[in-house]
């Protein structure tokens, strides 16, 4: 198969169509995505891409899962809170590397089979550590939704600017009517963006699950 500049590309698949999706997203979002847009992109006709996929729905759960892909479930021996602490460091890292895949999955579940590795290999680990499967349920949602709300409501490329808007908007604010977030400005600016504010919502549920655990075990928390 060629491009429309003859330069000579992998053949026609799935896994190609989604993957030419996924990069077109990235620069222009998922609403710019259509099948038409996508044949001119991979150099072939618009109906050709309706023998792999039946809408665009279908392929933008396609994009989705292939994003979901570049994240490792390979797991050290380390205890199980560090464990699954990588898996939701690498899960922001996906999300922030793909905003519109990631604006996307708000309207649908994260059913796809690449996407539910990570889901399978929290679960191995929450299990593994002595959880219940409804305690373990439960966790890895609660830690799934707090790291992709981090991630949608972040900016990872200028964390720096947002402080300086939110220093800017607090700053603003009449102290009579708003006495404590005027007297918390930097305080304020400084937890809404960046690796630091990501990891103490982090460390603070995985310090309630290892409590919960120990109340469930009999274990004290480590």
């Amino acid at each position: 198969m060629s491009n429309r500049s003859g330069e000579r590309r992998e053949p026609l698949s799935r896994e190609l169509i989604a993957r030419t999706a996924l990069a077109l997203a990235d620069r222009e979002g998922f609403e710019r995505v259509t099948m038409r847009r996508l044949a001119r992109e991979l150099g072939v006709g618009t109906m050709t891409l309706y023998g792999y996929f039946r809408d665009k729905e279908e392929l933008v759960d396609a994009a989705i899962d292939a994003a979901s892909r570049e994240q490792s479930v390979a797991l050290s021996d380390e205890s199980w809170r560090e464990r699954v602490g990588s898996l939701m460091r690498g899960l922001r890292s996906v999300l922030e590397a793909h905003p519109s895949g990631m604006r996307a999955r708000l309207g649908r579940p994260l059913l796809g089979p690449e996407a539910l590795r990570v889901t399978e290999a929290a679960m191995q680990v929450l299990l593994g550590a002595g959880f219940s499967r409804e305690e373990a349920a439960r966790a890895y949602r609660a830690l799934f939704v707090y790291t992709f709300g981090f991630a949608a409501f972040s900016s990872p490329d200028d964390p720096e600017e947002t402080r300086r808007r939110t220093r800017a908007a607090l700053a603003g604010l009449p102290s009579s009517e708003y006495p404590e977030l005027t007297r918390s400005i930097d305080e304020a600016a400084e937890a809404m963006a960046g690796d630091a504010q990501f990891e103490y919502g982090l460390e603070r549920i995985l310090d309630g699950l290892e409590v919960a655990l120990a109340a469930a075990t009999g274990d004290p928390p480590r």
